[in-house]
């Protein structure tokens, strides 16, 4: 009986393992403020929380606790200590917990969450059978992935929603999402189309990397490209020897070089026609339709490296040991920016995300935390390099341990060219989560017999703790559910609100916002928008009652005049509290300075005020031109030209 339930766990946390591998590359919907990131974030919560629980349920069949141990733990745990700490000794405490919404990636609550993700995975990844099989999950992941990009890339709506058209739209939430996850899997489908013995899986396996390379040539980026030139390279490096042994009867292995070369030139084929503008005027047959969808496909934005580096460096000179706290680049940005940035053509925007994940752990975790990623990193490659050297390839499972031990090395050259996203964090622990329990069931007959290589187990034999660990661990659960549901909840309401903006129902956003805000009053976001809300209605009844032509004296009453007055006491009160809540979020300074600008005409000292709050908005953002202009526009308008030219010449 024991036994049959053992099998039954194990089938189950198999199962979830890939469903919520489906779940985080296809899941979006539009009841949460951002469509993409939280849902799949939410989804990684329940998924986590459920094999907790069947964790500590397999100790107690066991009767005793087991913690498997992997070569990546005492990194990983640095960053989680480090993340821990700097959140909790952070100016930006609510921001560090929660992230910069609606921005959940980054913050502590993604990092623990990301981390006992990988913890479980390797203790419940148990058979080679349940890591090919996950593999070939992702693998189907992505072809959904690339089909459904390459839909919307040439304009064909395949969602009848709207705000599923756009060109770029994918259901990763970001395109870089997308090509990370396909790049990751590109070294897998290349040993595959090549060394399988099965002619149907290299047909499949063919299919599938023309497919990815396709997408990738056509939504990519500079980054994108040159990661996705560095696998390939490093790939066919790896597999020479089997390369070679083909080449040396080459009329009779043609076909199948064939699977590999083949979705090769094809991609570079399209990729090469995208780049040509067409010759000669449209009337005369001119036309490149590649290259047109190319050049009006909108791409993401990447901060400049020496700005990103700038700004770390300076960031980490004034928090050496654990940064700033988790999910802050963005007051990092605004404080540290050099005064070139403003030279460039993205003057105007403010970056929440570094050039690269290093630079975003030396200045939000410091220090200890870039150091714990930088050990990460040695030790992935470490032990990657020796698989790729030394494992089999005459089987399915040592081409598989070949392919995972190149995917991680594509999923660190990501994270060192590019800043991260959800989607990158969790399909890379989970491809490292498939390579260490991958050689924890082939090593044993290989040459790779390593203790760096080998995931053990410590073990402990007390009769009572798995219960008392299964009652800890429920009761946390517990905790963490009303926490995040909560988070959910209130961001729920806030997604209302903004669709009810949207259909200018003013009342229903606001009491959207006001369920959002006692849901979680933690988020200067809910509180920041409630004020623009509470503004905006005091302004609507003035503007509908207030003095016509027909009517010079208005139609106001003394409750619409006690509404305004609520309303607007409301809206700088929220707006306090917003800048209370994140200080350093010059967008809060920013919408507290400008309604107490559009007030000034019925509030003593309003522009003083107003003067106050854009001050502190430019403290944190000094090299911000808008804040100064916005400055001198209130000193112009009280005739104070003197210092209206002195801020306007600033």
């Amino acid at each position: 009986m024991r036994e049959n339930l053992q099998i039954y766990l194990e089938w189950i946390s198999k199962s979830g393992v890939m469903v919520i591998t489906l779940l985080t590359l296809l899941l979006f919907w539009n009841l949460t403020t951002d469509y993409f990131e939280t849902p799949k974030f939410l989804a990684l919560v329940v998924f986590t929380a459920v094999f907790l629980v069947l964790y500590i349920l397999n100790f107690l069949l066991q009767g005793r606790v087991i913690f498997t141990r992997t070569p990546f733990d005492i990194p990983l745990l640095i960053i989680l200590v480090t993340a821990a700490i700097s959140t909790f000794l952070s100016p930006s405490v609510n921001t560090a917990i929660f992230g910069n919404m609606a921005r959940v990636h980054g913050s502590l609550m993604s990092i623990v969450v990301y981390i006992i993700f990988y913890f479980l995975l390797v203790s419940h990844l148990k058979k080679v059978s349940s890591v090919s099989q996950i593999i070939y999950v992702i693998i189907f992941g992505g072809v959904f992935l690339s089909l459904l990009s390459l839909l919307s890339y040439f304009s064909i709506k395949w969602l009848p929603i709207s705000w599923a058209s756009g060109l770029n739209f994918t259901p990763t939430g970001a395109t870089f999402s997308t090509n990370a996850v396909l790049i990751m899997m590109l070294p897998i489908l290349i040993i595959r189309a090549v060394m399988d013995s099965n002619i149907v899986n290299r047909s499949i396996h063919s299919i599938a990397l023309g497919l990815f390379l396709i997408n990738i040539a056509l939504t990519g980026t500079q980054t994108i490209y040159w990661v996705t030139l560095a696998v390939l390279l490093i790939t066919l490096f790896a597999i020479r020897k089997q390369l070679g042994d083909l080449k040396e009867d080459l009329q009779k292995n043609l076909p199948f070089l064939a699977f590999l070369v083949g979705p090769l030139i094809a991609a570079a084929i399209i990729f090469t026609f995208s780049q040509i503008p067409p010759v000669g005027p449209p009337a005369g047959g001119g036309k490149n339709p590649l290259y047109t969808f190319y050049q009006n496909y909108p791409r993401e934005l990447q901060l400049p490296f020496l700005t990103s580096w700038k700004v770390s460096v300076s960031a980490f000179r004034d928090s050496p040991i654990i940064g700033t706290g988790p999910a802050t680049h963005l007051f990092n940005f605004t404080t540290y920016k050099p005064v070139e940035f403003n030279s460039s053509k993205y003057w105007n925007l403010r970056f929440d995300t570094p050039f690269n994940e290093y630079l975003g752990f030396l200045a939000t975790l410091g220090g200890a935390g870039f150091i714990g990623l930088v050990i990460l990193t040695i030790v992935y490659f470490s032990t990657a390099l020796k698989t790729i050297a030394f494992s089999s390839t005459t089987d399915e499972y040592g081409q598989l341990n070949k392919g995972l031990a190149l995917a991680g090395l594509a999923f660190f050259m990501l994270l060192l060219l590019h800043p991260s996203t959800l989607v990158l964090w969790v399909i890379g622990l989970l491809m490292l989560a498939c390579f260490v329990s991958l050689n924890r069931q082939l090593l044993q007959n290989t040459s790779l017999k390593t203790e760096s290589l080998n995931p053990s187990n410590l073990k402990f034999n007390f009769d009572a703790l798995p219960a008392l660990a299964l009652m800890v661990l429920v009761a946390l659960t517990g905790v963490g559910f009303v926490f995040v549901g909560k988070f959910a909840l209130a961001d729920f309401h806030h997604r209302k609100a903004l669709d009810a903006v949207v259909q200018n129902q003013g009342l229903v956003a606001y009491n959207e916002l006001v369920a959002a805000e006692n849901l979680n009053p933690k988020i200067d976001l809910y509180r920041s928008d409630l004020a623009q809300i509470n503004f905006a209605l005091a302004n609507a009844i003035a503007t509908s009652k207030g003095p016509t032509e027909s009517s010079p004296s208005g139609s106001l009453t003394d409750a619409d005049k006690t509404n305004i007055q609520q309303f607007l006491s409301q809206a700088i009160a929220e707006g306090r509290n917003a800048t209370f809540i994140s200080p350093r979020n010059v967008s809060n300074w920013e919408v507290l300075g400008n309604i107490y600008r559009q007030i000034s005409g019925v509030a003593q000292n309003a522009l003083q005020f107003a003067l106050d709050s854009y001050g502190r908005a430019i403290a944190l953002d000094p090299l911000n031109p808008n804040l100064r202009l916005n400055v001198g526009g209130i000193y112009y308008s009280t005739g104070n030209y003197d210092l209206a030219i002195r801020f306007f010449t600033d």
